[in-house]
């Protein structure tokens, strides 16, 4: 059974602030996850729960964290963004 996928609103404008060719590798992982959503790895400590991908990109590496829905079908998107500082990064986003 496919699942939805489900934007955070923060993770929206992080992919909109992407160069297009990034974005576009992006969202081609993003969309995997529709099919094999527990692909991923779960993150652990403060953060456990959510998983975690990885993107290499001529342009660097970047990080997408997301969580699993099952009782509404959905992956949510919380957060996207460069390697660097990305885990501090998300910490305060998450509070």
């Amino acid at each position: 059974m496919s699942y939805r996928i489900e934007f955070e609103k923060r993770a929206a404008q992080q992919l909109g602030k992407l160069d297009p060719p990034i974005c576009k590798k992006v969202m081609k992982r993003i969309r995997s996850l529709v099919e094999d959503r527990r692909k991923y790895p779960l993150l652990s400590g403060g953060l456990s729960g959510l998983r975690k991908i990885s993107v290499r990109t001529p342009g660097g590496e970047y990080r997408i964290v997301y969580i699993v829905d099952e009782e509404l079908k959905a992956v949510n998107i919380i957060f996207v963004g460069s390697r660097e500082n990305f885990y501090k990064e998300l910490q305060r986003y998450l509070g």
